[in-house]
């Protein structure tokens, strides 16, 4: 099955809300202490993703991932759970 979040779109959101280019946010550097991601920095991004796909993304859920896969992952299954019934 085809993963329903582009992690393309992810690194775009994630390097926008980080001032950076999205060729610097490898898929496994951590986003603490490989790209100094702070709380104010988890907060825009839990706000942008909540705008993007819909889903209540807490900015606490953003800062426990640790990289671009765990975020994906994180996403897929609040999309899961969040589907309507």
């Amino acid at each position: 099955m085809e993963s329903a979040v582009d992690v393309e779109e992810l690194r775009l959101i994630v390097a926008q809300s980080l001032e950076m280019e999205p060729e610097e946010v490898g898929d496994s550097d951590h986003f603490a202490e490989d790209l100094e991601m702070d709380s104010l920095m988890a907060l825009e991004i839990s706000t942008r993703l909540e705008r993007r796909y819909a889903v209540a993304v807490h900015d606490t859920s953003v800062g426990a991932v640790q990289n671009l896969t765990e975020l994906r992952d994180l996403i897929e299954i609040l999309l899961t759970e969040g589907s309507p019934a």
